[in-house]
């Protein structure tokens, strides 16, 4: 590639991977507001630690300590076509060097979630089985 941004060394190549961030888990709203210094990313098994960590780095600016994974293969089903199975992730835990606040909108979601299952707000089924078969 002869492109000038190239020329002029303003590119930087950063693999093409994708990262998904799992929403961290708080047990009460001052934990949410202490932040967290470990973050959670599923990704695909061919991903590497050093990938990540160079990825995180220089698209984000963000300080990294220490890199952990851990592969996890895809769950078995079967049906009647027979046997399937979901694709395999690997989990990437991230050690982050300064504290990270995350956005509100985590701790909400935990906190609507955490507030529905403490209340029993549970979805009623319509019937019970002996009611739907009895004729």
């Amino acid at each position: 590639m002869s492109s000038i941004a190239k020329r002029l060394g303003r590119v930087v190549p950063l693999p093409n991977i994708k990262l998904r961030l799992n929403p961290p888990v708080f047990k009460s709203a001052a934990d949410a507001e202490r932040g967290v210094d470990e973050v959670v990313f599923v990704t695909t098994p061919d991903v590497t630690k050093i990938e990540v960590k160079r990825f995180l780095e220089r698209a984000y600016g963000i300080a990294i300590a220490d890199v952990r994974t851990s592969n996890l293969d895809g769950k078995k089903k079967r049906d009647r076509g027979g046997f399937h199975q979901r694709a395999d992730v690997k989990k990437v835990y991230v050690t982050l060097k300064e504290r990270w606040y995350p956005p509100t909108a985590f701790a909400a979601a935990a906190a609507s979630a955490r507030a529905s299952t403490e209340s029993g707000e549970f979805r009623e089924m319509k019937g019970t089985r002996d009611e739907q078969t009895s004729v």
